[in-house]
């Protein structure tokens, strides 16, 4: 039986196939700059922070605070949205955004089949959880580094790193800061999505 022969690319094609790729990958960055991901990682960048320094100085307000800023952060994404309508055009900025979405509520399904929990009422019970809560936020807290490390490989290695080194420092957080735990959350998390969020709007072209 005879194969038909196969050809490499020649130099030319070869350059203008990479060429190619590179203009997709701009297309997309500029896609994602000009829609609502960057004011969005910020806006629940700030969330995390709110949230991880609250829970270091008065856990107990957790029980309801979280509710506040979900529904915070669901205005936020209606007037984000409302505001970036012109730019929402492009099917790849949206699709990133809508990609987080998928994300956390997978993220939130997989805990609550995974780990269901009756959150504490009182100080003694909140004594018996924390360790159970630790573990719970460290993980809700490398979800994003997770979606950075694989989406950094298509679109910047930033990303690569940033979702690495955030994700060590997470690690070594749980392990060894064990009393100031969530205010080294707020700094590696919370900052770590207002950081990628700047470096979109102001470094991505």
């Amino acid at each position: 039986m005879n194969e038909e022969p196969t050809f490499a690319p020649s130099p030319a094609e070869a350059r203008a196939a990479l060429a190619e790729v590179d203009l997709v990958l701009a297309q997309t960055r500029h896609a994602i700059r000009q829609g609502i991901s960057a004011p969005l990682l910020i806006l629940w960048g700030c969330l995390w922070i709110v949230a991880d320094l609250t829970t270091q100085f008065h856990p107990q307000a957790m029980a309801w605070l979280w509710w506040v800023l979900d529904l915070v952060g669901i205005v936020g994404w209606v007037l984000i949205f409302k505001l970036h309508g012109q730019r929402m055009k492009s099917p790849r900025g949206w699709r990133y955004g809508a990609a987080w979405g998928i994300l956390f509520f997978y993220a939130i399904l997989w805990v609550n089949l995974l780990v269901p929990v009756d959150w504490p009422q009182t100080n003694d019970q909140w004594n018996a959880f924390e360790p159970v809560f630790r573990r719970i936020t460290a993980y809700f807290h490398t979800v994003p580094m997770f979606a950075y490390v694989i989406g950094g490989l298509w679109l910047d290695p930033f990303f690569i790193w940033l979702g690495a080194i955030v994700t060590a420092l997470i690690v070594l957080g749980f392990c060894f800061v064990h009393e100031y735990f969530y205010l080294w959350l707020a700094v590696t998390g919370g900052g770590a999505l207002v950081v990628s969020g700047v470096f979109i709007k102001k470094f991505w072209k």
